[in-house]
């Protein structure tokens, strides 16, 4: 039976006998194999038996693996931002428009920084991806000779991801930039006033790289207006790209919100009475935002292609955020229709608005 044994462990790992001092018979075995969170763990273990008969030693303790072969403890899934592009034929008629209306011929005015920037900046602030090196994205999509139009090809960027050893792919793509200036007749005083208005339309979709399957995909507008001061110049071409960059940050860090709630959704982490803490700070939540609360239900699967299609949620109340700390924040419970336990789901309530309520 031991021989059986031994040759099993064999087949799967490393297995070694001796006889020490012809009294007993050490054996072992090393096993590679995949942790919880993607490392790799090294574990070698060794038994001692009597070679006379008698009770077998008890095994020792796993020997702990060398340093530079195991990955030590859980990481942040990995993530990379591909070069945000606009729809096809977009991007002329916005530089044709910026031309035609305010006079800028510099196509650079929606670059400085361009969507992906902000994006990226989100995506950091929420502490919970690690994102890699721009610069190493580079030199692969160089490498595979990449066109302005493969970044929305999903098998495509999903070899990108795994020559980067990424977890995830966020691919963004501008549907439309619009830019308008509005003139109004100021009553009784005389004159008129001048007010710029943007608009953006934007979809952000999340790309498993594991498995090439699209986790979340999500078409979002914002719309910002800003008084025009001076109506000439270099002030009107600043004050273009400040609203532009005003659209895109509002957008990225709604998408980075989106984003990490699939990935990671935000939780009860404790409660005391009416009050209960959240595993979310800075950059994630806004003071004044309300959450509906969700209890995990029973796993739903699939019947025919037996995907995990995700649990039963079931509605047991609403939060108000009412204190935000660098990576956790307070609330109160404003409804509660049952129990809500510690690790409940929570939902955003309403589309996130950077105009904090405090």
């Amino acid at each position: 039976m031991k021989k059986q044994l031994g040759l099993m462990m064999l087949a799967l790992a490393g297995f070694w006998s001796t006889s020490l001092f012809a009294q007993e018979t050490r054996e072992g075995a090393t096993v590679i194999r995949q942790g919880p969170g993607g490392e790799v763990q090294i574990l070698s273990t060794e038994t001692t038996t009597p070679t006379g008969g008698g009770t077998a030693l008890a095994p020792r303790t796993p020997a702990a693996a060398p340093a530079e072969a195991v990955e030590e403890g859980p990481r942040k899934a990995r993530v990379i931002v591909t070069p945000a592009i606009f729809v096809q034929e977009r991007r002329r008629r916005i530089d044709r428009e910026l031309n035609e209306r305010f006079g800028i011929t510099d196509p650079g005015v929606i670059e400085s920084p361009g969507f992906t920037s902000y994006l990226v900046d989100a995506l950091v602030n929420v502490r919970k991806f690690d994102l890699l090196e721009r610069e190493e994205l580079r030199t692969v999509i160089k490498e595979l000779d990449f066109g302005e139009s493969d970044y929305v090809d999903v098998e495509k960027c999903q070899k990108i991801g795994n020559m980067m050893g990424a977890d995830y792919v966020i691919i963004p793509e501008i549907r439309y930039l619009e830019l308008d200036q509005e003139v109004k007749a100021v009553p009784y005083v005389g004159g008129n006033t001048v007010s710029l208005r943007c608009k953006l339309a934007s979809n952000v979709r999340t790309v498993d790289v594991k498995t090439g399957k699209i986790i979340s995909s999500h078409i979002d507008e914002t719309e910002k207006r800003d008084r025009v001061r001076e109506n000439r110049g270099d002030n009107m071409r600043i004050m273009v790209q400040d609203l532009i960059g005003k659209c895109f940050r509002e957008t990225a860090i709604r998408e980075a919100a989106k984003i990490v709630d699939v990935a990671y959704p935000i939780r009860v982490m404790s409660l005391d009475g009416e009050t209960v803490m959240l595993n979310r700070g800075e950059g994630a939540l806004l003071q004044g935002e309300v959450l509906k609360v969700y209890a995990a239900g029973e796993v739903m699967v699939d019947p025919e292609t037996k995907e995990n299609l995700g649990y039963q949620e079931a509605y047991v109340g609403m939060i108000k955020v009412v204190e935000i700390g660098q990576k956790t924040s307070k609330g109160i419970i404003v409804e509660q229709v049952t129990a809500i336990d510690r690790l409940s789901i929570c939902r955003r309530a309403e589309k996130i608005s950077l105009d904090d309520p405090q």
